[in-house]
């Protein structure tokens, strides 16, 4: 990211006093005085993934690359693999180990495999999974649903594929950070409906659950229940700005109401909350999207008919599971 007024970007002084030191600390190093990815060109955001990298994390085992059969063409899933030592973890008797499948955050416009490695490489060596980071096409070029329609193909193939892989197919998790978190809740629920087995466990990181939370002009709605995007309007990484900005470019076209409420665009506006895998969410404090990441977690509580717990990381904004400081004993986290 280029360097241009040192003060561009720099947090606001209503948000700087609610943040966690450790994160005004990271953020004034590595984001104040940069652009961010909604005020720059997309390809030159692709063209230089690097500049938006953290630290690699602890080593692991295997990493090999396999391509998947899509609707109209391919994708990339990247498959990471426990250390022998570290795969004892989830044996079980022999057991082959677990698998999570990872999709990254990005608005469903930006991001790639391999974005969330070092908190892949942090899973493993705590779990002893297998993880397969989903390479899901990408907006403008390839508009929702086509994410959401790549995810549960490599949901599906995982599923068909226990044997190949050498993973355990009753003991699939999936989730992801934010775009990520989305497509997690939208799989669940596609789960369920269409009788896939075997999955026991969604992780829904700083999710997006509600469209609706803006109108067809991208605009906050004045009346929106979310009301943190009022209150956060202007928070750091992820304002109103920004978020509209992924909206416009990954929604479908026409971007109408029909678009904004669908179920599988919002899951807050799901039919049914019953049946779905335990879910574990961590909404951010200082963030657009908390309210209705809580929405969606008083849902599965309400409506809902299994194991749910939500998290609230308070003194964060929307980015910050890529910091691996954040979650020392000193990080503000408590329960929601």
């Amino acid at each position: 990211m280029p360097s241009i007024d040192p003060n561009h970007n720099a947090l606001l002084p209503q948000f700087e006093a609610r943040m966690a030191p450790e994160y005004v600390a990271l953020y004034n190093k590595h984001i104040r005085g940069k652009q961010l990815a909604h005020e720059l060109d997309i390809e030159e955001v692709r063209r230089n993934p690097e500049a938006y990298s953290v630290e690699k994390g602890p080593d692991i085992g295997k990493i090999e690359e396999i391509q998947i059969s899509v609707q109209d063409g391919e994708i990339t899933l990247r498959i990471y693999r426990p250390t022998e030592e570290q795969s004892t973890i989830s044996a079980q008797g022999g057991r082959l180990p677990p698998v999570h499948l990872n999709f990254h955050g990005g608005g469903w416009v930006l991001g790639n495999i391999g974005d969330d490695e070092s908190w892949i490489r942090r899973a493993i060596a705590l779990t002893g999974c297998v993880v397969v980071d989903v390479g899901y096409r990408l907006a403008p070029e390839h508009r929702l649903p086509t994410s959401i329609e790549d995810s549960w193909s490599a949901l599906e193939y995982v599923s068909q594929n226990g044997e190949k892989l050498g993973v355990d197919v009753t003991r699939i998790s999936i989730g992801g950070w934010s775009a990520g978190a989305h497509l997690s809740a939208v799989l669940s629920h596609r789960a369920r409906d269409r009788g896939l087995k075997g999955l026991v466990f969604a992780l829904l990181v700083i999710p997006v659950t509600d469209a609706t939370s803006v109108g067809t002009d991208l605009q906050v709605r004045p009346n929106t229940p979310n009301k943190s995007w009022i209150e956060c309007h202007d928070a750091p990484f992820l304002s109103h700005a920004r978020m509209s900005w992924f909206y416009k470019h990954a929604l479908p076209l026409p971007i109408i109401e029909e678009v904004l409420s669908d179920p599988e665009i919002s899951p807050l506006h799901a039919k049914n909350f019953k049946g779905l895998p335990p879910t574990l969410i961590y909404p951010a404090e200082i963030d657009v999207l908390k309210e209705e990441g809580l929405a969606y977690a008083n849902k599965l509580k309400v409506e809902g008919d299994g194991w749910v717990e939500c998290v609230l990381a308070k003194g964060v904004p929307h980015p910050f599971p890529h910091q691996a400081c954040i979650f020392s004993r000193e990080s503000p986290i408590d329960p929601y």
